[in-house]
């Protein structure tokens, strides 16, 4: 009977993978992260927390924007920061 160390193995001192690797016997032991983290590589969208489901329920989109006629429209007063600029009068030197 071959040993570990005949076989190509060592004994006790675990194989370095790559970063995000698992070894053959470590794999499908959590099938859903697997999954998930195999999408998230291919570039796909993560799927919502509940936070963001309860969100997006709420959520009523973007509002249809609403005109008013020309005979309507009243220009807004200026901010109060802004009055002073508006009304200046030029100083000249």
């Amino acid at each position: 009977m071959a040993t570990n160390e005949e076989q190509g193995g060592t004994r006790g001192t675990p194989e370095r993978l790559p970063a995000g690797e698992l070894r053959l016997d470590d794999r499908g032991q959590d099938e859903v992260r697997e999954a998930l983290e195999e999408s998230i590589g291919l570039g796909e969208a993560r799927p919502l927390t509940r936070e963001e489901r309860e969100a997006a329920k709420r959520d009523h989109g973007v509002a249809k924007p609403v005109y008013a006629p020309a005979s309507e429209r009243v220009a807004k007063p200026p901010l109060p920061g802004d009055e002073t600029l508006i009304n200046r009068t030029e100083i000249s030197e």
